[in-house]
């Protein structure tokens, strides 16, 4: 087993176990996706990853996923991992990843897929294929232009560098950046506080930031016409209006209100 699951009540929790470097290999792979299996079995309203040791992932393992293969095989694999990545990044919920130490290469592609990165001080991004003489094989080529531009997209493929978690939040691959000691943590709450937020809200604003950056911002606004008419009919709205109209504005800013998700 590469990968742990647990649920911590409406939040999925995938945890890398396969240390010291928590290689990303075809198993490990497959092993997140069938955590993402649970994660929708378990009605998740949000999904979080992890990972044990001081790094997330240092990438691939070379010599098992590349030595001896030939085109064929990478189509075969490319046909299977990219239909994955693309339905983690459409999961009806938001996804939160927590990165420490090195993250390159695959490791880097698994964090991009992710709605929100949580990065530790000593975390290191970056898409090093180049250096084995070929490219982001799960896609982080193409990714990294909705999140740090095309420019910087190009040098960080190009150089196949190494980049700290400061300079990547300046650019706008993460979120947040915290002390080692505090990130998983601080990820752990946000993550909660998504996973007891208004799912069906989330959902739909989520599908319509994605179809903006994969289409366009009036691809968006026909998804809108149907999907932001739907939010109306959740229980979680109406109920919220309601208390809006008995209490006052002052309940959206108290922290006491609940969401169940429907």
């Amino acid at each position: 087993m590469t990968i742990k699951f647990e649920m911590d009540g409406p939040l999925a929790i995938a945890t890398f176990c396969d240390g010291p470097m928590n290689l990303l290999t075809l198993r490990s792979f497959l092993e997140l996706m069938e955590v993402v299996d649970q994660a929708i079995e378990n009605k998740a309203r949000a999904f979080l990853t992890l990972a044990e040791g001081n790094h997330f992932c240092a990438g691939a393992n070379v010599t098992e996923s590349f030595l001896g293969k030939d085109a064929n095989f990478a189509r075969r694999m490319l046909g299977r991992s990219i239909p994955e990545m693309q339905r983690f990044e459409n999961l009806p919920f938001p996804t939160v990843v927590a990165v420490r130490g090195m993250c390159l290469g695959g490791g880097c592609e698994m964090a991009q897929i992710h709605d929100i990165i949580f990065a530790g001080e000593s975390a290191n991004f970056g898409q090093v294929e180049a250096r084995i003489g070929t490219t982001t094989l799960l896609g982080g080529a193409q990714r990294l232009v909705a999140r740090v531009g095309l420019a910087r997209a190009k040098e960080m493929v190009f150089s196949a560098g190494v980049y700290d978690a400061k300079l990547m939040q300046e650019w706008g691959l993460v979120n947040r950046v915290l002390p080692d000691a505090d990130v998983e943590a601080k990820a752990r709450a946000y993550a909660l506080k998504l996973a007891n937020g208004p799912t069906v809200a989330y959902a739909t604003s989520k599908h319509l930031i994605n179809t903006a950056v994969g289409h366009s911002q009036g691809a968006a606004d026909q998804c809108l016409l149907e999907s932001g008419a739907a939010t109306f009919a959740t229980e979680d709205m109406v109920g919220t209006v309601n208390r809006f109209a008995r209490e006052g504005a002052d309940v959206l800013f108290s922290g006491s209100l609940t969401f169940k998700g429907e």
